[in-house]
């Protein structure tokens, strides 16, 4: 029994974080320039690689050059995978070449 409640308050736990600014946004009203932007595929890359690139590289250099890469790829609208990869992958490229 301890197990089942125990995996329902994680499942509560997880899924609180996620719904709730959804529902908020849903009932705000947006002006059309910013809908606009959120529409962009460059908001999508910006906010899956974004908080990733800060965290995982002390360089400044392989930082900008990343964000770079990825806000390419969303203006190119590559799929989100084929954004992270070639970010990842022009990050370790960059601290083994530095």
């Amino acid at each position: 029994m301890n197990m089942l409640v125990l995996t329902i308050c994680l499942a509560l736990s997880t899924a609180i974080p996620r719904i709730l600014p959804a529902v908020f946004i849903s009932r705000m009203h947006f002006s059309r320039g910013a809908r606009k932007f959120l529409r962009l595929p460059v908001s999508v890359m910006a906010a899956l690689i974004f908080p990733g690139v800060i965290q995982s590289s002390p360089n400044a250099t392989a930082c900008l050059t990343t964000i770079g890469l990825s806000v390419f790829c969303g203006l190119m609208n590559w799929p989100p995978i084929t954004a992270v990869l070639a970010s990842a992958g022009a990050v370790w490229l960059l601290l083994v070449l530095m």
